[in-house]
C-alpha cells in the first residue's frame, strides 16, 4: 500500500483536515475498485467513532423554531440589538439547513448499492472460493457473480435494519456456484435468487446452482431445499439429495434423479464429468466458462456425445480432449474455435 494511504490519513480526510495534496492522493487511490472495500471499512469505523455526526434534527428544528418565533426586537430603537437578532436568525437557519443536508447525505450513503451490497465475481476460465460473513462457503465457477448485503448478513445488526437488509441471508447469483451453507442458531434461512426468478431456500445443505441466460439448474447433494419460481400457480418444490431440477426458457420445470450429484460441481477440481453429453452442450460450456465463440461444422457432429470424467486445467485442454475423444479436428483463432470432421 502507498505509504501516504493509511487509516490515520483517511480519518483526517473524513474529518475535513486533509491537505489538498493528501486529498489528491486519496482520490487517485480510490480510482482502483480493489481499494474501495478498505475505504468503506475505514469510513464505517470512523462513523462509529464519531457519533456527533448522527444529528438530532428534531431537537435542532424545535429549538430553531422557538427562537425564530420569539418577538421581533425590530420594534426597539437599539440598532445593534436588531442586527444581532438577524445574525442569530441567519445562523440558526444555516445550522438547521446543514443538519438536514447531513442527515440526507447519511441516509443516501446507507442506501447506496455500493455500500449496501458486496459483489464477488470470477473471470473467464477462473474459479474462486469465498467464505461469506456467516461462515458459509461458495465456490464460483468461471464467468460468475454473486451479490449479498454487507451489513446484517450473519446477524441482526443495526446497520442491517437501517439499510433494510432482508431477514433471510439473501444471495443473488448470475452464472454458476456451489454452496455449502452453514446453519445459524437463529435458524435464518439462506436464499439464493437467480435472474430468472428462481428462489432456492435452505437451512443448512450443499447444492449447486446454475443461472445463465435462459437456463437454470439446481442439483442438491445433501440436506433439503425449497425451490420456487415466479409462476404463482406453481407450488414450491421440496428437493431431496440427488434431485436434479432444470428450468427451460419456456418456464417448464423438470426433475430427475442422479446417483452422483457431486459430479455437477467437479469443475471445482478442474474436472469435467459428461454423461452422454452432446457436443453442442460442450460448446455452450466453452462459451460460458471461457468466453469462446464455437462453430460446429454440421448438425450430425453437434449431436455426437461424450461420457466420462476428464481433467482439464484450461480451455485448450478441454478442446483437445473433446477432439481426441470424438476423433475430429478443430481450428482455433484467438477466441474463435471451429470443430470439423
Amino acid at each position: 500500500m502507498d505509504e501516504l494511504i493509511t487509516k490515520a490519513r483517511f480519518f483526517e480526510y473524513f474529518s475535513g483536515k486533509a491537505t489538498p495534496l493528501q486529498k489528491k492522493n486519496i482520490e487517485a487511490w480510490l480510482v482502483d475498485p480493489a481499494n474501495r472495500d478498505l475505504y468503506y471499512q475505514w469510513l464505517h469505523e470512523w462513523e462509529e467513532n464519531n457519533p456527533q455526526l448522527i444529528t438530532d434534527w428534531e431537537t435542532a428544528f424545535d429549538t430553531a423554531r422557538q427562537r425564530i418565533n420569539q418577538p421581533d426586537p425590530s420594534d426597539q430603537p437599539d440598532t445593534s440589538a436588531r442586527l444581532r437578532w438577524w445574525q442569530q436568525r441567519l445562523f440558526l437557519a444555516w445550522t438547521l439547513a446543514a443538519s438536514v443536508v447531513l442527515l440526507l447525505g447519511l441516509v443516501g450513503w446507507l442506501f447506496s448499492d455500493a455500500i449496501r451490497y458486496k459483489t464477488l465475481e470470477s473471470g473467464f476460465g477462473e474459479t474462486k472460493r469465498n467464505i461469506l460473513p456467516d461462515g458459509s462457503e461458495v465456490v464460483l465457477n468461471a464467468n460468475s457473480r454473486i451479490r449479498y448485503p454487507r451489513f446484517g448478513f450473519a446477524s441482526d445488526h443495526f446497520l442491517g435494519f437501517l439499510t433494510n437488509t432482508p431477514a433471510e441471508r439473501r444471495v443473488e447469483l448470475t452464472g454458476e456456484a456451489d454452496f455449502s451453507v452453514r446453519h445459524l442458531p437463529s435458524h435464518r434461512r439462506f436464499v439464493v435468487l437467480t435472474e430468472k426468478g428462481v428462489s432456492v431456500q435452505v437451512l443448512g445443505t450443499q447444492f449447486t446452482v446454475l443461472s445463465r441466460g435462459e437456463r437454470t439448474r439446481v442439483v442438491l447433494r445433501s440436506g433439503k431445499v425449497e425451490l420456487t419460481t415466479k409462476q404463482a400457480s406453481r407450488p414450491p418444490l421440496i428437493m431431496k439429495p440427488g434431485d436434479w431440477v432444470t428450468l427451460d426458457a419456456q418456464g417448464k420445470l423438470a426433475v430427475r434423479k442422479t446417483a452422483h450429484p457431486e459430479h455437477v460441481a467437479a469443475w471445482k477440481h478442474h474436472r469435467f464429468v459428461f454423461d452422454r453429453t452432446p457436443l453442442h452442450d460442450i460448446a455452450q460450456l466453452l462459451q460460458d466458462n471461457y468466453g469462446l465463440t464455437i462453430t460446429i461444422d454440421d448438425q450430425e457432429l453437434a449431436t455426437r456425445t461424450i461420457s466420462g470424467a476428464f481433467p482439464a486445467q484450461d480451455a485448450n485442454d478441454l478442446i483437445k480432449l473433446v477432439a481426441e475423444i470424438l476423433q475430429i479436428n478443430y481450428f482455433r483463432d484467438n477466441t474463435n474455435v471451429t470443430f470439423t470432421n
